[in-house]
């Protein structure tokens, strides 16, 4: 950890974390040991726990739990309140949020990696990953989200059956907020790209109802607006680049039947873009039947998948940059995305 990380994390300490004086615990059922050496309090619900543990879990806890403390009975206005022989911090955390972090520390099923986890438990562990920088918690986190909202297009096609994060209503908001409040970045370009699929109407209601800082969202908002418009441009040129009058197809056995038959298809390509189910986004799902679908020859279906595939990861590449974000190595280096442990 850096020197200016940790002298933050110092600082922080007594903002995060304060004395209590008036504690009647209301103890946590799941994460109150009779052995424990210090109890947090999150609202009214009290966890009591080891210093240890949390130290070797958390670098802030680690530097906080360093710092001398004054001891019980003395004059300073500074004493710590205590219960039971154990120091008491009142913690700046919904109780909710705190259970989940110290559960995915002390339940070993809980929190694991490759194991499907609920939304509420994932954010909640990174928000406070990110606040007590316990990296391998935050990390599990994101590597949690990154197979609903994946950054590569192979796991995208493969992320309903793969994704460990079930999904749920409102999703979108929910994953975009959490982003921009524990910025990790590496998650919104396919969050965009599914939000993009959406209708119009429902896009726009989920970009009025979000919840992020007011400073920044509107930029959110035009950011999407944008990256939508560019998304559709980009798929139109690259996806349906073989309904394109100059596309080449080498080897073609029927020109006099699929030369027309694509020539049609260029003619209604636009009118189903803006269809129920958009023309391009059914060729690159079903590249393999677009061909077939059009009667045309078998080494030009051959021809039309390949280039359909081919576009797919063309505007892939391009993805993140349409919505105004960095590229994909960039995005995956800086939020350190790993393979699944």
């Amino acid at each position: 950890m850096s020197t200016e990380k940790s002298d933050a994390l110092t600082v922080k300490s007594s903002k995060a974390l304060t004395t209590c004086s008036d504690f009647s615990p209301s103890a946590d059922a799941d994460v109150w040991y009779a052995d424990g050496s210090i109890i947090l309090v999150a609202e009214k619900t009290a966890f009591r726990v080891h210093s240890s543990i949390l130290a070797a879990n958390c670098e802030f806890f680690k530097i906080m739990l360093a710092i001398p403390q004054p001891a019980p009975g003395s004059d300073t206005s500074m004493s710590t309140e205590m219960y039971e022989g154990c120091p008491v911090v009142k913690m700046q955390d919904s109780a909710v949020d705190l259970r989940h972090f110290l559960k995915s520390i002390y339940y070993f099923d809980y929190f694991r990696a490759a194991m499907k986890v609920k939304f509420p438990v994932v954010a909640a562990v990174l928000r406070l990953s990110n606040k007590y920088d316990a990296r391998h918690l935050g990390q599990r986190a994101v590597n949690l989200l990154a197979t609903a909202y994946p950054s590569t297009l192979l796991r995208w096609d493969d992320r309903d059956a793969q994704r460990l994060v079930p999904p749920f209503e409102g999703e979108h908001g929910a994953y975009i907020a959490l982003a921009f409040e524990t910025d990790i970045r590496v998650i919104l370009p396919a969050i965009y790209l599914a939000l993009s699929r959406r209708p119009l109407e429902d896009a726009l209601h989920t970009l009025r109802t979000l919840a992020v800082d007011s400073s920044v969202h509107w930029d959110v908002a035009a950011d999407f607006v944008h990256g939508r418009e560019k998304l559709f441009q980009e798929e139109l040129k690259h996806v349906l680049a073989f309904l394109d009058a100059a596309f080449a197809r080498p080897g073609c056995q029927s020109g006099n039947q699929c030369t027309p038959n694509l020539t049609n298809a260029a003619r209604t390509a636009l009118k189903k873009a803006a269809g129920a189910e958009a023309y391009h986004q059914w060729c690159g799902a079903n590249a393999s039947e677009v061909g077939r679908s059009l009667t045309l020859c078998a080494t030009c279906c051959v021809t039309v998948e390949n280039a359909i595939r081919k576009g797919r990861k063309m505007v892939w590449e391009q993805l993140p940059g349409l919505f105004r974000l960095p590229d994909w190595e960039t995005l995956t280096v800086r939020d350190e995305l790993w393979s699944m442990e």
